[in-house]
């Protein structure tokens, strides 16, 4: 007996029946897909959140940097213009014979009762920052009160001997005793700087001043190695430049 072919085609045909749980498991699967779409595009957000902020973070951190590099080149501006107005005062005395630098006697005391802070002995210096300290003693040379300037630095450098200031302290021990006519003295202070703070940013000015006081001392070729030391590893600072122009007296 022959199926007709609608039978056979019907017989071919698989028929499921999708029960109760299947369905169940299928609305499951369903669910979890949406929920880790959910979750990706979530964690998508969040990464971009994250560069945003990583952005302006780093924004941030540029201006900071920007704004503390301009506080330190102001300074050290000022300092280095304070120095050569000092050597320029230097060279002055010497052509006219060797007389004093500057004026080294106190100032009558109603002129400088307010000029400036007293400064800090060593066992005060607990009290005051190291910055404070050296502001102290930097006040005293702006107003010309070098003797107590050359106390005040002296007591810095002994009460911190390890700051980023120390080493200014010591160059300008070093000027104050130039400045005095004393170039032995100065010689000790400008040689710390060196030794000790062979990184530190007052290194071209210190190799400048310690050739200017070599040649007072008479160490004629001491003088010009280091006049030409500072030519050579600092051609494009201001001390080169002084270094190139410097004539030594009764030459």
């Amino acid at each position: 007996m022959t199926l007709p072919v609608s039978a056979l085609v019907y017989g071919q045909v698989p028929v499921f029946q999708i029960s109760g749980s299947d369905a169940s498991r299928m609305d499951q699967g369903f669910s979890t897909q949406s929920a880790q779409s959910e979750l990706i595009l979530l964690v998508q957000q969040l990464q971009e959140e994250v560069q945003q902020l990583r952005g302006e973070l780093e924004t941030a951190q540029h201006k900071l940097n920007r704004l503390e590099a301009d506080s330190r080149d102001r300074y050290r501006d000022v300092d280095r213009r304070l120095s050569v107005l000092m050597q320029a005062a230097l060279e002055s005395a010497d052509a006219a014979g060797g007389a004093p630098m500057m004026d080294m006697s106190p100032a009558p005391a109603e002129e400088t009762a307010e000029a400036a802070p007293t400064p800090a002995t060593p066992s005060e210096a607990s009290s005051v920052s190291d910055q404070e300290a050296y502001d102290q003693a930097f006040a005293l040379v702006r107003e010309r009160r070098f003797a107590e300037a050359i106390k005040a630095f002296e007591a810095f450098v002994q009460s911190y001997p390890d700051r980023d200031n120390t080493a200014n302290g010591y160059y300008w021990l070093g000027e104050l005793y130039l400045a005095q006519q004393t170039p032995a003295q100065a010689r000790v202070h400008f040689e710390k700087v060196l030794e000790a703070f062979a990184s530190h940013h007052k290194v071209p000015d210190t190799m400048y001043k310690l050739g200017v006081t070599y040649a007072q001392l008479g160490e004629m070729e001491r003088s010009r190695s280091m006049l030409s030391r500072v030519q050579s590893e600092f051609p494009q600072s201001t001390a080169a430049t002084l270094a190139r122009n410097y004539r030594p007296p009764n030459q």
